[in-house]
């Protein structure tokens, strides 16, 4: 077995939590063994070298010279944290953007007297579209754009390097939310035009929870400090990021298992396969909803948008009540409420089978 999901349970969303497949589990586990049995030695002797090879690791994974941290919403922020904001400077976003980093912008500026902008653009939005909706919400107070490359209640891949490049004609630095990239799409962080770049391991590359990557541009290395100092910040970018006093590091440390169970599986022969799946379930879903397919053609290759028929689902706390009554039959599938409409975010990956889509196709047919 690859994995010790509940078989009982139809598991369609894989990017919320991640998987972790045992073999990565039992890696981490060796790595917490070794803590217990020998903590003086493990952790003043083995960590350091364990965290810098997982942080190669990291590195080779995505293709550029990363830090390590928890998730994408600690790299969010981290970068806000160490960014020149002051009172009257606006943070410019979109309302796809996921919430727990939208909360973080807001701290930020309210710490200052700064601002958020947000942008709006629908579910079905092209690349120009996109990119259109960030130039205009720029202006001569914009600090820091938050972009994401593939939206959490939306599922949109969205224009990264278009709005990267739009960004830098006016200098305003751009931070990509690639919380569901890693595993997901092959994008390099470093080919972007971009200034900040975050994505979680734990979501599409099987890794741990509490492991994610943060690319920081050249310029922006001896200014972009970790939250927590500790003995390794004298040393300077990147090892200032190793350590954050005693912790359990062995998430990190799995992370070599991981990226070797990703490549197993597949690699990008595994997400095309996966999104061919899920191609076929969306119209499972869909045909039992009497709906026209996905909503958008730049959905994300493993997550999609069903929507939900009018009146199913009233508002963001009635999404949360459907969502139950569908977990509390074994069914585990987000349901959103987005500008007046409500959608069920389906995804897949090499756990999923058609049977997923069906069971839930049959409970949202039961439902209309």
């Amino acid at each position: 077995m690859t994995f010790s999901l509940d078989p009982a349970v139809h598991h369609l969303n894989p990017g919320g939590f991640g998987i972790v497949p045992v073999e990565v589990r039992e890696a981490q586990a060796r790595f917490r063994a070794a803590s217990d049995a020998n903590p003086m030695r493990f952790h003043r002797v083995d960590t350091p070298a364990l965290v810098a090879a997982a942080r190669e690791a990291a590195s080779g994974f995505l293709g550029a010279d990363v830090v390590l941290v928890r998730n994408a919403t600690e790299a969010a922020a981290t970068v806000l944290a160490s960014l020149p904001l002051g009172e009257g400077d606006e943070i410019l976003l979109s309302d796809h953007g996921y919430g727990a980093v939208a909360i973080a912008a807001q701290a930020a500026a309210d710490r200052v007297g700064a601002r958020l902008r947000v942008v709006h653009f629908p579910a079905d939005a092209g690349p120009d579209e996109v990119v259109a909706a960030f130039t205009g919400g720029l202006t001569a107070a914009t600090r820091l754009v938050v972009v994401d490359a593939i939206t959490s209640p939306t599922a949109l891949v969205l224009p990264v390097a278009g709005v990267a490049q739009a960004c830098r004609e006016r200098g305003v630095p751009v931070f990509v939310d690639a919380a569901h990239a890693p595993g997901h799409l092959d994008q390099r962080p470093d080919l972007l035009g971009v200034d900040f770049w975050a994505g979680n391991l734990h979501k599409w590359a099987y890794a741990p929870r509490t492991s994610a990557g943060l690319w920081i541009a050249p310029p922006w290395r001896d200014r972009v400090r970790p939250l927590v100092p500790s003995w390794d910040h004298p040393a300077g970018y990147p090892r200032w990021f190793d350590h954050a006093g005693t912790g359990d590091y062995s998430g990190w440390m799995a992370l070599p298992a991981a990226f070797d169970h990703w490549r197993a599986v597949g690699g990008w022969d595994a997400v095309a396969a996966s999104s061919a799946l899920l191609d076929r379930g969306v119209r499972l879903v869909a045909d039992a909803l009497g709906a026209p397919g996905q909503v958008s053609a730049h959905h994300a290759p493993l997550m999609r948008l069903v929507a939900l028929p009018s009146g199913l689902v009233a508002d963001f706390d009635d999404a949360a009540r459907y969502y139950g009554e569908l977990s509390a039959r074994g069914i585990e599938v987000p349901v959103i409420h987005w500008h007046g409409a409500a959608y069920v975010r389906v995804g897949a990956t090499t756990h999923t089978t058609e049977d997923d889509f069906a069971a839930l196709a049959a409970a949202l047919a039961e439902g209309r």
